[in-house]
C-alpha cells in the first residue's frame, strides 16, 4: 500500500502557493498526493475568475515538474443544504469537481449536508441523493469516482456516519462511479469498530482519511485531525480490514498537527492575531510531514504492506 498525504493544510503555511505546498511534500517523502480544493474556493478567489483550462495547466505542469501522483482530492467546503438551497455550494462544487477531472485527478471527496430546517430520515436520504446524483455528469465526462465521506456525528442515524447508511445512500444512487472515502478520525468521533465497518463497505471503499482523535466519549466533536498514535484509534483494525478487503486506494493522511486544541490556537504577534498563516515556521513544519511519513511507512511495514 503506498502512502499520501493532503497539502490542504499546507496553505495555512504558505499562503496561496501551491508549488510551495507540493515541494513541501516531496521534501517530506511523500510521492503520491491528495491534492485539496478544500479551501480553494473562498470569497475573492482566483479560482472563481481564472478559468479551469488555466488551472488545470497550472496543477498539471506541478505534478509533472515535481513528478508526484495525485491519488484522490476533496470538494471544498460548504452546506449543500444550507440557508442559501446550496447556491454557493453547487456553484464551487461544480468549478471543483470539473477542474479535478481536468487534471486527472481520479477521484475527488464528496461531503452529506446538514439540513437546515428537521428532516426525516426518508426526506434526508432522498435530498441527499439527489444532491450527488446532481455531479453525476462531470464524473461521466472525466471517468472520476465520486467518494462519500462518514460523517463526524449521528444523529438519529441520518447522517451517514457508518457503513450501513453510506451502503444504503451508495444503492439508491446506483451508479458504478459512486464510492466511499473513510475517515478513521470520523469514525472514532463515533465511536465504531473500524474494522467492522469497512468489512461490510468492502470493494466500494475507494479512499481514506486517515488521522487520530481521542473518539467521541472523551472528546465529542473533536475532530483533532493528529498524527496516528497520537489518539486513540485502533488502527490494527483499520489496516487488518484494508487488506482483507482487498483495498487498492492509497493509506492517505487528512493530517492537520501531531495536536490540536479543541479551536483556533491564538497566536498573537504584536498584538495582533494571526489568523491567516500559522506561526510555526515552515520548516518545522516539514519536519512534521516527514516525521509522518515515517510513521505511516512504520505502520505497514508492520503488516508487510507497505509500497514505494
Amino acid at each position: 500500500m503506498k502512502l499520501s498525504q493532503t497539502n490542504g493544510p499546507l496553505f495555512h503555511f504558505y499562503g496561496d502557493d501551491l508549488h510551495a505546498t507540493l515541494v513541501h511534500l516531496k521534501k517530506a517523502g511523500f510521492k503520491y498526493v491528495d491534492l485539496s480544493l478544500w479551501s480553494r474556493y473562498i470569497s475573492g478567489s482566483r479560482y472563481f475568475t481564472t478559468s479551469n483550462e488555466v488551472l488545470a495547466e497550472e496543477y498539471k505542469r506541478e505534478i509533472e515538474t515535481l513528478e508526484l501522483i495525485p491519488v484522490q482530492s476533496h470538494e471544498p467546503f460548504g452546506n449543500s443544504m444550507g440557508e442559501d438551497g446550496g447556491k454557493f455550494y453547487y456553484k464551487k462544487t461544480g468549478l471543483a469537481l470539473d477542474l479535478a477531472g481536468r487534471i486527472g485527478i481520479p477521484s475527488i471527496t464528496l461531503h452529506a449536508g446538514l439540513e437546515v430546517t428537521p428532516m426525516s430520515r426518508e426526506e434526508y436520504m432522498e435530498k441527499t441523493v439527489e444532491i450527488f446524483k446532481s455531479h453525476i455528469p462531470v464524473a461521466e465526462k472525466y471517468g472520476m469516482k465520486l467518494l462519500i465521506e462518514n460523517t463526524a456525528w449521528k444523529k438519529d442515524g441520518i447522517h451517514l456516519a457508518d457503513a450501513d447508511d453510506l451502503n444504503e445512500l451508495l444503492d439508491r444512487i446506483d451508479h458504478p462511479l459512486f464510492g466511499v472515502c473513510w475517515d478513521t478520525g470520523h469514525a472514532n468521533l463515533c465511536d465504531l469498530d473500524q474494522y467492522a465497518e469497512l468489512k461490510k463497505l468492502g470493494s466500494r471503499l475507494g479512499g481514506l482519511h486517515v488521522h487520530d482523535n481521542y473518539g467521541g466519549k472523551r472528546t465529542p466533536g473533536c475532530d483533532l485531525h493528529q498524527f496516528p498514535y497520537w489518539g486513540n484509534v485502533n488502527f490494527d483494525g483499520v489496516i487488518s480490514a484494508l487488506l482483507e478487503i482487498g483495498y487498492k486506494g492509497t493509506f492517505n493522511f487528512e493530517v492537520d498537527n501531531p495536536v490540536r486544541r479543541t479551536g483556533a490556537v491564538p497566536f498573537v504577534k504584536d498584538g495582533v492575531p494571526q489568523e491567516k498563516l500559522s506561526m510555526m515556521p515552515p520548516e518545522l513544519r516539514l519536519q512534521m510531514e516527514t516525521y509522518l511519513y515515517s510513521i505511516g511507512k512504520q505502520m505497514l511495514e508492520a503488516y508487510g504492506c507497505f509500497e514505494e
